[in-house]
């Protein structure tokens, strides 16, 4: 992993990162963060990734979703996780000040405001995506818009936006500002509320995202699907559905190799390795793939609402194929076969520890979100 240790020009500053050319990105350092933590690895590597990424916010908040940046990434306002990412040092290390005395905390509300209301375009208390790169989910073009698109509100989006807010809410009580606090969980609630009102299709028994021109639900099922497990939004039985007539589904999402990042009954369900965005550049494929990373999300989603033994399955058979076919980016649905860059020194690393949190129990992305236990409501 020390090939994966990069100095960021601007500032000086180490951080850790699974690309071998050099970038920062968003998403990638909240998982790459729990690697670190179960490595015993100190703080400085995690808390380098938040700082350099506030050290290159705008006046409005927005903050380009990599560092260094380029022509695609620089409108792509970064994905929500740095309060996570503040949260999980809080708790492995016992460190805050950090990020909530002197300069970092307003950057950090700013940052995450420029999400709930610059990002919000319709106000209709749901943010959007830019483009299907935007979302991490580089090809998934029918679902989230290509390069400057802004047409998806995506239910992962604003799942991962709930559990920001709820890490915000957290830093913030810690600080002593207990109005940011007050503010934060209630539009975690809102935000929640939202979600299973105008995302989910009861007939279909999923959520899906909605298109921001018409307000029209996008009937695209993706791995997005899911994370309103993660983030504790679907109800108990809302759960139930997604569990059983989708990921534990063969002819759904239950692969050879499961999970597939898109439903293989769908039109767009392709092993075809790469495509290329409007720069010529490669993208990475999120069709019949699987990733480390969405797994994990999918895993703790599960052990939330009871499913232990298909959480279990879950953890070993991605623990196996990463065992199996190597440290790669992503893998083959229907194969195992890794893809992408080899070796990927990565958020691909989660795979190694699936079996100490199967163990112990251990859960780093456990958060207070509307009260623990808190599913919604009545089913």
């Amino acid at each position: 992993m020390e090939q994966g240790i990069q100095r960021e020009g601007k500032t000086g500053r180490d951080y850790f990162t699974g690309y071998e050319y050099k970038m920062l990105y968003d998403w990638d350092q909240y998982f790459e963060a729990i690697v670190q933590i179960y490595m015993g690895w100190p703080s400085d590597l995690i808390k380098n990734a938040v700082t350099i990424f506030l050290d290159h916010q705008h006046k409005s908040g927005h903050i380009p979703r990599s560092v260094p940046s380029n022509a695609l990434h620089d409108s792509e306002h970064v994905k929500p996780f740095l309060a996570q990412i503040a949260a999980l040092v809080k708790r492995y290390y016992g460190e805050a000040d950090w990020i909530l005395n002197g300069t970092y905390y307003p950057k950090l509300k700013r940052y995450l405001d420029y999400w709930l209301h610059d990002m919000d375009a319709n106000d209709n208390g749901l943010s959007e995506w830019m483009s299907a790169p935007h979302s991490g989910m580089d090809n998934q073009h029918e679902r989230a818009g290509h390069w400057h698109d802004r047409i998806c509100e995506g239910v992962d989006l604003n799942c991962y936006l709930c559990r920001e807010t709820s890490a915000m809410a957290e830093l913030a009580a810690d600080s002593g500002h207990l109005e940011d606090t007050d503010r934060y969980r209630a539009h975690a609630a809102s935000l929640k509320e939202n979600i299973r009102d105008h995302m989910w299709d009861d007939e279909d028994g999923a959520f899906y995202d909605l298109d921001m021109r018409t307000g029209v639900q996008t009937r695209v099922r993706s791995c997005a699907i899911f994370m309103p497990l993660w983030a504790q939004v679907a109800t108990k039985e809302q759960a139930r559905q997604l569990v059983y007539e989708h990921l534990a589904n063969p002819n759904n999402f239950w692969t050879p190799w499961p999970v597939s990042t898109m439903s293989r009954t769908e039109p767009g369900y392709s092993r075809t390795p790469l495509s290329t965005d409007v720069l010529g550049e490669e993208t990475c494929n999120w069709r019949a793939t699987v990733w480390v990373p969405v797994n994990y999300m999918i895993y703790h989603g599960l052990k939330n609402y009871g499913y232990t033994e298909l959480a279990s399955t879950l953890a070993y058979r991605t623990r196996h194929m990463v065992r199996q076919f190597g440290n790669h980016e992503w893998y083959d649905a229907e194969t195992g076969e890794g893809r992408g860059l080899d070796p990927f020194w990565g958020w691909t690393l989660l795979a190694h520890f699936l079996e100490f949190e199967e163990r112990t129990g251990e859960d780093p992305t456990q958060l207070i979100i509307g009260g623990k236990g808190d599913f919604g409501g009545s089913d």
